[in-house]
């Protein structure tokens, strides 16, 4: 049996933010926090990846954030944006 690596305590208080958005009608609030969630623990699950395997090697470092930092771009772009 597999254990969890992500703690059970950050698990409900990011389910808890996402339903409570949810249940508030702030879909795209949601959407953030769930992908801000995301990325965080994507970079620390594969942190060993990027600076053992890739031997720090700095293009796949920029690759990641830059990604995350355009979706959030994105996303800020949309809260802006009038329905």
């Amino acid at each position: 049996m597999t254990e969890l690596t992500i703690p059970m305590n950050q698990l409900l208080i990011c389910g808890g933010l996402v339903a409570l958005c949810l249940l508030t009608s702030r879909l795209r609030l949601g959407l953030s926090i769930a992908f801000a969630f995301t990325f965080y623990w994507g970079f620390i699950q594969y942190r060993d990846l990027f600076f053992t395997n890739l031997e720090n090697s700095s293009p796949y470092l920029i690759l990641y954030f830059g990604s995350g930092i355009a979706l959030i771009l994105f996303a800020l772009f949309s809260f802006v944006k009038a329905e």
